[in-house]
């Protein structure tokens, strides 16, 4: 064999090292799902009533904790939502603050604290939707179609949606109808599980110089 096809088996062999260890880093970078997004902000074409603000429903008051597996307390003006008067559909978007890989979410109903009675207000017919752009929106495979009526009126821990994880910067409920209140429609909370799509700095200087060392190994191994 000659020196020249030595020298391309060697360089063949440390490009295979390379990527070998790229996508090594790759998989050791953190990925762990966070407890809950914390940079949600929310909008709705539903208007706001009772006293309430959509912004209650992710900003975690009512919560026992900053968590997804929480309980609620019984819904009031100061910890939920409902729309404005005789507004019973519409849309609900929710901004995730950022690009995330998001696999789940929870979701507190409206509850028997009101307005209407043994949680009527709450939304029951529900589409969901998500978004990489704010603008063009895609049905959320695997995603609910109903919310469950909450009854009771204290410590209501939420329903949890799981499913095959998307990339998202933005979620919709289109709500289709509640549970039987004839005035209004609404809901206490919902939280989703996600990380960031967007590599860390640490992660990036970790690639970057595992990437340096290879080419550095990779040229050494080229002069012999």
């Amino acid at each position: 064999m000659s020196i020249t096809q030595t020298n391309h088996k060697k360089s063949f062999r440390g490009h295979g090292v390379a990527f070998s260890a790229l996508l090594l880093l790759l998989a050791i970078a953190p990925n762990v799902l966070a407890d809950r997004i914390t940079t949600v902000t929310a909008t709705t074409s539903m208007g706001s009533g009772f006293g309430t603000n959509i912004i209650n429903t992710v900003n975690g008051v009512g919560l026992s904790a900053p968590t997804l597996t929480a309980t609620h307390a019984g819904t009031t003006p100061a910890n939920s939502w409902v729309s404005t008067q005789a507004v019973l559909t519409g849309q609900i978007t929710f901004n995730l603050g950022g690009v995330f890989s998001v696999n789940s979410f929870s979701f507190w109903n409206q509850n028997g604290g009101g307005p209407g009675t043994a949680g009527s207000t709450g939304i029951r017919n529900v589409q969901v939707f998500y978004s990489t752009d704010g603008v063009i929106f895609t049905a959320l495979p695997g995603g609910p179609s109903t919310f469950a009526q909450v009854a009771g009126t204290v410590n209501l821990p939420p329903e949890i949606f799981t499913f095959t994880a998307v990339t998202a910067t933005h979620f919709r409920f289109v709500v289709g109808s509640n549970w039987g209140d004839t005035a209004q429609t609404g809901f206490a909370e919902v939280g989703f599980n996600g990380t960031s799509a967007v590599p860390e700095p640490t992660t990036m200087l970790l690639l970057g110089s595992g990437l340096v060392g290879i080419a550095s190994r990779v040229r050494r191994r080229r002069k012999v």
